[in-house]
């Protein structure tokens, strides 16, 4: 009877246990002084107790030696859909849904994603059961549906097609119960496919912000994105391959709009397109993390050869257009100017991988002259503040957190290498997040029967 009131005992206490501990010798990132401090850090259940200087030692009975390595606030991917990851003619597809979305994340040291378009009754049932306060996975933020035309780009499955103000403002109005954390809508004049008109655009962005929800429109064009900031859109989504105007950067901080540029796509194609060896060595089929995370057969479409025209061809035209100088310049020139830039992958598309595509999206953002200070802010603080989350490390608030090389600040290439990750205090054991980020046959039938979506 002793023993099984022991053992009770222990499950009882165990989980707080775990989220009790101290931390020490561990490098904090100063955002304003851009400088690494060394400190020690106490977590009580699951929450920052206390940060002091490395110099004040705090003793406990469970303490952790950090190693002097960095120890970043909780990622969130700005931009991604809880689908799975393409090869690149879509002939094949790894699926693995929202949960197993949610474990590739956490396994890749990314705490959340925010969700721009999925089955509305799918996604927001899922972020509603706030499974990551029980169980290890990264936490999901949602849009819902796509709010678009007829035929326009994401007319291919659930989601809202409005063609005029009074259709955006009856459909926001019958959304905003489910409480999405943002609203998305297609606003894309580059492409052959219609889009909204710029009455609907401008009813849809008033009635979200009367209803006090953020917006995000998908954009084709630097025209569009003047269009959509000049109507008050909170966040614009996508980077244009032509010369960026020089209106743009200080329009955007005047209406302080802000970007999700989704630089990966593109400049992995690039990486990926008749690739030389170096090219190659700097592609996501280098990193290491793409080979737990990515079936084989989808890896084997890359890279882009001439086999492939129709990809092939049209890489080779963005490489005449001047792709990626044009957006490197636009890039340095976004970030000089102030313009608040978040980081989100576009996860799900061609050669972005779910998890592994938000690292990708860092690297190439340093690549493109942005300060790594500036990146890992707008995959840290400012995703908070847009998202209205209280994360971040400092007293209080959840011990969401990744440990990584002291020299991060300098390589983003780094961030890939994850040392160690925490959610809400506990220590998160990797490997068991494959089971659901690489989904096996049981699995699978269970996601093609709409369980655990």
């Amino acid at each position: 009877m002793k023993k099984l009131w022991l053992l009770l005992a222990l499950a009882i206490t165990a989980p707080t246990l775990a989220n009790d501990f101290v931390i020490n010798n561990v490098l904090l990132p100063d955002f304003e002084t851009r400088e690494l401090t060394p400190v020690n850090i106490e977590v009580v259940d699951g929450k920052f107790k206390q940060i002091v200087d490395s110099s004040v030692p705090l003793s406990h009975t469970n303490v952790r030696d950090g190693k002097g390595q960095v120890i970043m606030p909780a990622f969130i991917d700005m931009h991604s859909h809880s689908m799975g990851n393409s090869s690149l003619d879509r002939s094949d597809y790894q699926y693995i849904g929202i949960r197993g979305t949610a474990n590739a994340m956490l396994y890749a040291g990314v705490h959340g994603w925010l969700d721009l378009y999925s089955d509305e009754e799918d996604i927001f049932e899922y972020r509603d059961q706030q499974f990551p306060e029980e169980r290890d996975e990264a936490y999901v933020f949602a849009a819902g549906p796509c709010f678009t035309v007829p035929t326009g780009h994401c007319d291919f499955g659930e989601t809202r097609l409005i063609s005029t103000p009074d259709e955006a403002v009856l459909e926001l109005r019958d959304l905003s119960p489910t409480k999405p954390d943002v609203v998305k809508i297609v606003f894309d004049n580059a492409g052959s496919k219609p889009t909204v008109d710029e009455a609907t655009l401008e009813a849809f962005l008033n009635e979200a912000r009367s209803l006090n929800i953020k917006s995000v429109v998908h954009i084709g064009s630097w025209s569009d994105i003047r269009t959509a900031s000049e109507l008050g859109a909170d966040a614009v989504t996508h980077l244009p391959w032509h010369t960026m105007p020089e209106d743009i950067p200080e329009l955007l901080v005047k209406q302080g709009t802000v970007i999700i540029p989704t630089v990966s796509v593109i400049n992995e194609l690039l990486h990926l397109h008749d690739s030389s060896s170096d090219e190659l060595s700097a592609s996501v089929l280098s990193v290491t993390m793409t080979d737990a995370l990515v079936e084989e057969d989808l890896l084997n479409d890359y890279p882009i050869t001439a086999e492939n025209k129709v990809y092939f061809d049209w890489i080779a035209g963005l490489k005449e257009d001047g792709a990626l100088v044009n957006r490197k310049d636009a890039i340095k020139r976004l970030d000089a100017a102030g313009v608040t830039i978040l980081v989100g992958s576009d996860g799900g598309n061609f050669a972005v991988f779910q998890g592994v595509g938000f690292h990708r999206e860092m690297y190439f953002l340093q690549q493109m002259g942005m300060s790594p200070w500036d990146i890992v802010l707008g995959s840290t603080y400012s995703a908070y503040d847009f998202l209205d989350v209280d994360w971040g490390i400092k007293e209080g608030r959840p011990a969401n957190f990744t440990l990584h090389h002291r020299r991060i600040f300098e390589d983003l290439g780094l961030s890939a290498k994850v040392k160690a990750i925490y959610l809400n205090g506990r220590w998160v054991q990797r490997e068991p997040l494959l089971d659901y980020a690489t989904p096996d046959f049981f699995q699978y039938i269970k996601l093609f029967f709409g369980f655990e979506v």
